[in-house]
């Protein structure tokens, strides 16, 4: 048996302290995948709530806890493969921008 986590609730009142609580399993300081959990809190926040309406929809009480049920099962890195393109996760700079072709007369 574990003993509960005497600010357990704490977390809870205060979501966006729990949200940042995860900040090791967003990826390496300074990665892509970390600047992009950075500005995903509401996004994050938003799913949450879906969760807990779809409880509601099925006729349960909505009983899902932001920190340890949801965030604690979040899938960090799958969720950012299927959020980010491939093109915008691998490249620098250059995966925000088009390509550009430069045509010089006489070329095709």
């Amino acid at each position: 048996m574990t003993t509960p986590n005497p600010w357990g609730q704490f977390l809870e009142e205060e979501p966006k302290a729990a949200y940042h609580s995860y900040r090791p399993q967003w990826g390496a300081a300074g990665s892509k995948q970390s600047g992009y959990y950075e500005n995903q809190f509401s996004n994050l926040y938003d799913r949450y709530l879906g969760t807990l309406g779809a409880q509601a929809r099925g006729g349960q009480e909505p009983t899902n806890q932001f920190n340890d049920d949801f965030l604690a099962n979040y899938d960090w890195t799958g969720q950012y493969k299927q959020d980010v393109p491939y093109e915008t996760r691998t490249q620098g700079q250059g995966g925000m921008a088009p390509r550009t072709r430069w045509m010089l007369p006489g070329q095709r």
